[in-house]
């Protein structure tokens, strides 16, 4: 599982480059990975078939159906949860195959708020109070040049939405990249493979519903993937421990229409307005 699963708790860089933690479910449910297993063999009609334990049978049953059940979704809110050396960090996004965007995000100071993006176009980010305040903080330790300059420029963006055009430069670092479902689903991998080895456990509880767990446990690091036990296999969640780290994921919203509709304009900055190259709230 390791280097597929890598991404799952990189705690490096900014959310612009974290999309890698999306990857996580494809890894997690595509490619649970080969762990080995010791498997007698029987003689049937002359030829030598494996004896596959029927949990694993069902496991790997469950586990293909479920990665196309996501593949084919049309809409999902996704939920991930990490808790990294930083700190925790959080993020929930509804995407659309249209890459319309609704969520919210929590990367850590001066780094937590919500976001809307409209069809692929401009993207409509809010910062909470509490990371405007954490914004000021830090400008307080630049000096009070800058400390002017961004209490100004916080005071303007408070309860507003910054409109940020699609590609541009200098703006804040939030998981915007990460809205594109069909981009999403592209980058998973297909069905498990013939050595993979997931076991499908009885039903538990989790995310307020019943589901099966579907593990496989390695040298220590651990990925459940639980699908709902009523109806279809749908995923609705992965847990993972990976180098001590730890990462939860949340599925749900599947094909429900997402609401992204663009704020009025007295709700709405450009981000050029609050800086050169539009980045200049966050020159702290």
């Amino acid at each position: 599982m390791g280097a597929r699963m890598s991404g799952l708790a990189r705690t490096d860089g900014r959310w612009r480059r974290r999309a890698a933690v999306w990857v996580a479910v494809g890894a997690a449910v595509g490619g649970l990975a080969s762990c080995g297993t010791d498997r007698g063999a029987t003689y049937s009609g002359g030829t030598l078939e494996e004896l596959v334990p029927d949990d694993e049978a069902r496991g790997k049953e469950l586990a293909t159906e479920a990665m196309a059940l996501f593949r084919d979704a049309k809409t999902v809110r996704i939920g991930v949860d990490m808790a990294t050396p930083k700190g925790r960090q959080k993020v929930s996004l509804h995407m659309d195959r249209d890459s319309n965007c609704t969520g919210t995000f929590d990367a850590g100071p001066a780094q937590r708020g919500d976001l809307i993006m409209v069809g692929g176009g401009s993207t409509y980010v809010r910062f909470s109070d509490e990371a405007l305040a954490e914004i000021r903080q830090l400008a307080a330790g630049r000096g009070p040049e800058t400390a002017a300059r961004v209490r100004e420029r916080t005071a303007m963006a408070r309860g507003k939405y910054l409109k940020i055009p699609t590609g541009a430069a200098g703006g804040p670092s939030m998981p915007v990249n990460s809205c594109d479902l069909d981009k999403f689903t592209r980058a998973m991998p297909g069905s498990p493979g013939p050595d993979d080895v997931i076991k499908a456990l009885p039903d538990t509880r989790r995310h307020g519903r019943s589901v099966i767990p579907l593990v496989e446990d390695k040298a220590g690091d651990k990925t459940s993937v639980y699908v709902a036990a009523e109806g279809k296999p749908y995923i609705v969640g992965v847990e993972a421990v990976e180098d001590g780290k730890t990462m939860t994921m949340s599925m749900s919203a599947y094909d429900r229409p997402v609401s992204a509709v663009a704020p009025p304009a007295a709700q709405t900055i450009d981000i050029s307005e609050v800086g050169p190259g539009g980045g200049g709230l966050f020159e702290v």
